[in-house]
């Protein structure tokens, strides 16, 4: 976004973007922190010279303060790019930093500031863990649906396996009143037999996976004890 305002440079104590005045910005980065949830400064050489945050990513440090030893030296000293956690007023910042080279291009001109993002490390923890517990309930709900979806099917495959085993057990009755012309018919009724058989055993396959799966997610579960 800055670099869209033009070229990047000083003037008369001033950090510029074409024509636009950087110092003191309303504007720009305050989209920055509302599109992102970070937190920005601007520094011209190391100076702080514009701010701006949101809930969450911590309080704007003042404007006019100089920037820390590590971010002029990894910044300005040596034109990389920062990453680490820096202490302000006692408070971890978790912070990436870069330098704002004229032109935005890597020449032979020494930096003439550093863009910062901060979020505070403390806030940024807390809205982790939040975010994975809501994450842990949903697949919670979507287990739970899941489970019960397969249950209804285990019912559905308990009271065909009934059936055919009541129409197996009738049919070999039948078959051994007809003798010798309900042989073939009691091989029908044996298969039958086996099918109930086999869908039963499924049927306790799945449930017993079912178990397993909810002794395993109660063990993965941090609060399970205290429930």
């Amino acid at each position: 976004m800055i670099q869209e305002l033009g070229t990047l440079g000083r003037h008369a104590g001033e950090l510029r973007a074409g024509g636009h005045v950087l110092n003191q910005d309303e504007v720009i980065l305050p989209r920055l922190a509302r599109a992102t949830g970070l937190g920005f400064a601007l520094y011209l050489g190391n100076r702080r010279v514009a701010t701006s945050t949101i809930l969450d990513a911590g309080r704007a440090p003042p404007l006019d303060a100089y920037a820390d030893a590590e971010l002029v030296d990894i910044c300005l000293r040596r034109r990389e790019l920062f990453t680490g956690t820096l202490r302000r007023a006692d408070t971890p910042y978790l912070v990436m930093a870069r330098p704002l080279l004229v032109g935005d291009t890597a020449g032979d001109t020494a930096p003439v500031g550093i863009i910062e993002a901060f979020q505070d490390e403390r806030a940024y923890y807390e809205l982790l863990e939040v975010s994975a517990k809501r994450r842990a309930a949903a697949h919670t709900l979507e287990q739970d649906s899941w489970a019960d979806s397969v249950e209804s099917v285990g019912t559905f495959l308990d009271d065909v396996a009934r059936r055919l085993q009541l129409l197996a057990l009738n049919g070999n009755i039948i078959a051994a009143q007809a003798g010798e012309h309900g042989r073939a018919f009691r091989v029908v009724c044996r298969e039958l037999g086996t099918l109930a058989d086999r869908a039963r055993g499924t049927v306790t396959d799945v449930r017993k996976l079912l178990q397993t799966m909810g002794t395993d997610n109660a063990a993965d579960d941090p609060d399970s004890a205290s429930r």
